[in-house]
């Protein structure tokens, strides 16, 4: 278990697990604008390698992930419950662990923000290569 004088430290590790995160998803942002760009151009071969470099992103973001569940796992439950309405939207603001969990918060939302406008991209893009058998058409 970490003491409370210790959570700013174990909060700046998490912020840094996070601002990786953060780092990652807005490349495979940029990466899906891209192939969207190249889907538009029909350079199927240049959609392929971006796809192979978006997989790297995604598996960066896993090991992100699998550090963060490690940080997790290691924290009270007061700070672990914290953090989990952190990632989840669930806490837009908070002073409550200080400067370091500020940082965290705002990690978090920025990271939620990426996400959304890449899945934005990826689903007009999937529905416009797939329109009714697209995965996110409603069934």
């Amino acid at each position: 278990m970490v003491k409370e004088e210790n959570y700013g430290a174990l909060l700046t590790e998490i912020a840094k697990v996070l601002q990786r995160k953060y780092t990652h998803m807005s490349e495979i942002s940029r990466l899906t604008e891209e192939m969207a760009e190249e889907l538009s151009r029909d350079d199927r071969v240049s959609v392929q390698m971006t796809l192979g470099m978006r997989g790297e992103e995604i598996e960066k973001i896993r090991e992100c992930d699998r550090n963060f569940h490690v940080f997790l796992d290691s924290v009270p439950s007061e700070l672990k419950e914290w953090l989990m309405k952190v990632v989840d939207g669930k806490v837009s603001s908070s002073e409550k662990y200080g400067k370091e969990g500020m940082l965290v918060v705002r990690l978090a939302e920025s990271i939620r923000n990426v996400w959304e406008k890449t899945m934005m991209i990826d689903r007009h893009m999937n529905k416009r290569l797939a329109g009714a058998d697209s995965f996110y058409t409603d069934r």
